[in-house]
């Protein structure tokens, strides 16, 4: 009895830990495909919560962003449109991956993003424009 106790208890902590990585595994990108809702902010403080279209938002991730290895000139505080993936309000236990899109680029948590050579970074706004125009205004 004992030694299938101690079997059990070597196969959970397995499990669990090979839960663990896959989690570490996951890029944000992934993360914010499984998003199950998203808090759209506008400088001015308004914002919407969105959750039953959440997967119009989920397309981000498909963008072919690419993380800059330089800082950007700009303020933080100087963003467009903000989107927070995973809102504590609305998805308990999930980190929440704000992405502050700007003129040039895009910051995503503490990294900076920004388009290839080959296309241009207003596609991006454009892309994020359109949703805020659908459901903000």
């Amino acid at each position: 009895m004992k030694r299938l106790f101690t079997m059990l208890i070597v196969f959970a902590l397995a499990f669990s830990i090979m839960g663990c990585s896959k989690n570490k595994d996951k890029t944000v990108w992934d993360m914010i495909k499984v998003s199950p809702a998203a808090r759209m902010e506008l400088p001015d403080g308004s914002f919407i919560y969105v959750d039953s279209e959440i997967a119009s938002f989920r397309s981000f991730a498909d963008f072919d962003l690419m993380e800059s290895p330089l800082e950007p000139a700009d303020n933080e505080n100087d963003w467009l449109y903000r989107i927070v993936f995973n809102p504590s309000e609305k998805a308990e236990g999930a980190d929440e991956i704000i992405v502050s899109f700007h003129e040039g680029y895009v910051q995503i948590d503490s990294k900076y993003y920004i388009t290839p050579e080959d296309v241009e970074f207003e596609t991006v706004l454009q892309w994020v424009e359109s949703k805020f125009d659908y459901f903000i205004n």
